[in-house]
């Protein structure tokens, strides 16, 4: 399969990098003019700028979309707040659809969060005092991020939802950069609280695309059991 990734340099982007590429998938990374490529190798030795095609723009550049999804047969959305301003995601969103009409390509994965949409009724109280805490810190200039976060994320998904594309939604609870473990749970029923390692979200990207998870679905992802 040849994969277009939209995600930069965030964590669950670089580990479906790897694991797309060492399972024979062939990948389109698009990256910033200014990332630098992680020092790291793959499976027989081979760095990164010999096993995949990487694309550099800036967010805003329709016409690098189409080029990162030049011949690619599904795209993944990966957008995290680490490297994509929150108030990115629904731009970049659209921008990806469009890209994806012009390009004939149908399926899609997007990777949002735990309390996206309809799921924030089930956020625990952990979760939702971040969120108030980052407001008042974001109203005061105290951080840059901006904190409705998930709101951005919930957004993505509308947009998404809108269109006729065929798509999985996967809502990771708080993602960790703990090992490869293949056995989190995927339910469309609502994750309370919980955590999951970067390594198992891409896995489970790559499980809905290789078995054509449910489509016009969304899944909460996490370690936890607890669920709605």
């Amino acid at each position: 399969m040849r994969i277009a990734v939209i995600g930069g340099m965030g964590a669950v982007a670089q580990e479906l990098i790897v694991q797309a590429m060492e399972e024979g998938h062939f990948v389109s990374w698009y990256i910033k003019p200014t990332d630098e490529l992680p020092d790291r190798t793959l499976e027989g030795d081979k760095s990164y700028a010999q096993v995949l095609r990487i694309v550099r723009g800036n967010w805003d550049n329709e016409n690098k979309y189409n080029e990162v999804m030049d011949g690619c047969d599904a795209v993944a959305v990966a957008l995290d707040i680490q490297h994509t301003k929150p108030e990115q995601f629904v731009p970049t969103q659209k921008l990806v659809q469009k890209a994806m009409w012009q390009n004939n390509i149908k399926r899609i994965i997007l990777v949002t969060s735990h309390g996206a949409d309809e799921s924030s009724r089930n956020l625990d109280w952990g979760f939702w005092a971040k969120l108030n805490i980052n407001q008042v810190l974001y109203i005061f200039n105290i951080i840059s991020l901006c904190w409705s976060v998930v709101a951005q994320y919930t957004e993505q998904e509308r947009v998404l939802r809108n269109d006729k594309l065929v798509f999985t939604i996967l809502r990771p609870a708080t993602i960790t950069d703990g090992p490869f473990t293949g056995t989190y749970l995927a339910t469309p029923q609502h994750v309370f609280g919980g955590y999951i390692s970067a390594a198992d979200v891409a896995d489970c990207i790559l499980k809905a695309l290789n078995h054509d998870m449910d489509v016009a679905q969304s899944f909460s992802i996490a370690y936890s059991s607890r669920v709605a």
